[in-house]
């Protein structure tokens, strides 16, 4: 296996981008991926009531999730740097310490959300049928939340002990268990909305112990070690990793309130259409994650190591990457909204119209995604905390909360304009920060 000095800091940037970001982004769509599909097959097999509930509480499900980010791409930051530094007693304790957290939180925060979510659904409007439907598949979530939401933080430690390869396989290795289980449970033996999570979380349940397993092995740059508690280390981890974690729990807040709104205006067919976009957006944040995020360690390792020349030329790489891959998307989404939106639901005319109409307008968002996402994963990459919080809020939760206060007036014609008008602000508020702070940043001395 080659070392990490060897990896990140002798491998020229390109050709560390080929080998880490393509299949980076590969196990990122394949680890996000099934909820796509799971959504996809509700909506086929089940029905467009159950497609609305699992999409109404959805945004439950990965507030939950998002705990394991937080603290997965927090000590990631912190793990990476201290590689770097040639300090490996402390990235383990990192490491053990964090694997620990992650379990214990998603504990006591699923068993919070199971009492309070039916309270959070009567809120948005939901009627009773609308929210029994949506319990049964979220409380499935909850209960195996302490083991799923593994898979996203052991995900990040896989890649920086570069079993890159690895990752992206055992990404593989899941959905295809996930999407297999769910058909066996929806399809096979026509079971309910409940045994579509019920599939997934046993998926994800067997693939976090497969990758824990692998750090008992000797040639690992990371392994367990007996935990040091301690309150700078959780505070550390918490501070490097708040960014994405407001991002995520921000968006999913917007997600809840824009949810309402058009439950209002709308009813279940305007939850469903938003749910087609927040599936399509399933995979294409997944791409730009993955490309960032399976070379985060090597920028951490080599801002740890004090190479800003190859944190400069990985980070155009990357940018590159995500320009390419936002673009693409708008290309889809514009050209193909009716064939999209068909693969999850079957509607009337006047249904598809909506759903056409909708799509075309919020599929513009991709057009200055790159931007502000670029901005932000790469100042958390390089512990530019602040940057990468403000860039986070003004994506997940300040401009869009902001444009639906305005555009609610036109109901629901305006609802459609609150995601792309949010991202242009959010892209403009990135370009500033740039020019004032990361430029800066990377001058070489």
């Amino acid at each position: 296996m080659q070392s990490n000095e060897s990896l990140f800091l002798q491998t020229k940037p390109f050709h560390l981008f080929l080998r880490a970001s393509i299949p980076g982004a590969i196990g990122m769509v394949a680890s996000s991926i099934y909820f796509t599909l799971e959504l996809l097959l509700i909506g086929r097999l089940v029905g467009q009531t159950a497609f609305a509930a699992a999409n109404l509480v959805m945004p439950f499900i990965l507030i939950n999730f998002a705990l394991s980010d937080l603290i997965a791409v927090g000590s990631s930051v912190r793990i990476a740097i201290k590689l770097g530094e040639g300090k490996k007693d402390e990235a383990d304790n990192l490491f053990t310490v964090a694997v620990l957290s992650c379990m214990l939180i998603n504990v006591l925060i699923g068993g919070l959300l199971i009492l309070l979510c039916p309270t959070f659904l009567s809120l948005m409007g939901a009627d009773a049928v609308l929210t029994e439907s949506a319990m049964d598949y979220f409380t499935v979530y909850a209960l195996f939340s302490p083991f799923t939401g593994l898979v996203f933080a052991v995900d990040n430690y896989l890649r920086i002990c570069g079993r890159i390869r690895f990752s992206m396989g055992i990404n593989i290795f899941m959905s295809l268990l996930c999407l297999s289980l769910q058909i066996l449970f929806l399809w096979v033996l026509d079971l309910g909305v409940a045994f579509a999570a019920l599939g997934s979380s046993l998926g994800m349940t067997i693939t976090a112990v497969i990758c824990l397993l692998q750090f008992l092995r000797k040639d690992m740059a990371l392994s367990f070690a007996r935990p040091h508690f301690s309150f700078p280390i959780i505070w550390d981890m918490f501070r490097q990793g708040l960014p994405t974690f407001l991002n995520n729990v921000s968006g999913r807040i917007t997600n809840i309130l824009m949810n309402s709104l058009l439950l209002r205006w709308g009813g279940d067919l305007a939850v469903s259409v938003y749910g087609v976009l927040m599936s399509v957006d399933g995979i294409v944040v997944p791409c730009m994650y993955g490309v960032f995020d399976s070379l985060q360690p090597a920028i951490g390792y080599n801002w740890g190591a004090e190479r800003k020349d190859r944190v400069k030329r990985i980070a155009l790489c990357c940018v590159i990457a995500t320009v390419v891959i936002c673009l693409f998307s708008v290309v889809l989404i514009e050209l193909f909204p009716a064939q999209i939106f068909s693969l999850f639901l079957k509607v009337d005319e006047a249904g598809l119209a909506m759903a056409v109409h909708a799509l075309s307008i919020m599929g513009l968002t991709y057009i200055v995604r790159w931007i502000s996402y670029s901005a932000q994963s790469f100042s958390s990459a390089t512990g530019h905390n602040r940057e990468a919080t403000v860039l986070s809020l003004c994506h997940a939760l300040i401009f869009p909360l902001l444009m639906m206060a305005v555009l609610q007036q036109f109901e629901l014609e305006g609802i459609w304009f609150v995601i792309p008008s949010a991202a242009f602000c959010t892209a403009a508020v990135a370009f500033i920060i740039y020019l004032v702070r990361i430029r800066k940043s990377l001058r070489l001395d």
